[in-house]
């Protein structure tokens, strides 16, 4: 494949940024660089539209990258996993258990279990691989905590399920 405007046109149209690179590729012979992307666009694109795709063809790949950082830093700012932290733990743990007293025994039933570091409320069918389980308190230092909840919990499984 060579490289001709009506190609480079054509993938500018279909927004095809790896044809357009490979394109530009082999333009110049080598790699190119962001910038030389940016300016070839530029000089080959014969709308306003395909001309403002310029910086997004060329840029876009870092800019998603540091957006995406910027949001997790963000979401890291804002508390994250706060909610299971030193202030919270045991109220969270005692809500899940609430809710498997009260609720309806069912598809999305989550009850406790022991995890490496800390007590987390899972499927009974999944375990630790459920994607949707509830990580509450740590282990460490809340032994007799963990050890009540646990038998509680699997204690009104068992009559649920009876």
């Amino acid at each position: 494949m060579k490289f001709t405007k009506k190609a480079f046109r054509a993938a500018l149209k279909a927004n095809d940024q790896t044809k357009v690179w490979y394109l530009a590729a082999i333009k110049f012979g080598r790699t190119p660089t962001r910038k030389e992307v940016h300016d070839l666009i530029e000089e080959v694109a014969d709308t306003i539209r395909d001309d403002r795709k310029a910086y997004a063809m060329a840029y876009d790949s870092q800019r998603k990258q540091r957006f995406q950082a910027a949001e997790t830093m963000a979401w890291y700012r804002r508390g994250a996993y706060g909610q299971y932290g030193d202030r919270h733990y045991r109220q969270e743990a005692l809500e899940m258990l609430r809710r498997l007293l009260t609720e309806d025994h069912g598809n999305y039933t989550k009850v406790p279990m022991f995890g490496h570091t800390r007590l987390y409320f899972c499927s009974p069918s999944h375990g630790h691989a459920d994607y949707n389980k509830v990580r509450t308190c740590k282990i460490e230092g809340n032994e007799v905590f963990c050890d009540k909840v646990i038998e509680i919990g699997n204690r009104f499984l068992e009559r649920k399920s009876a």
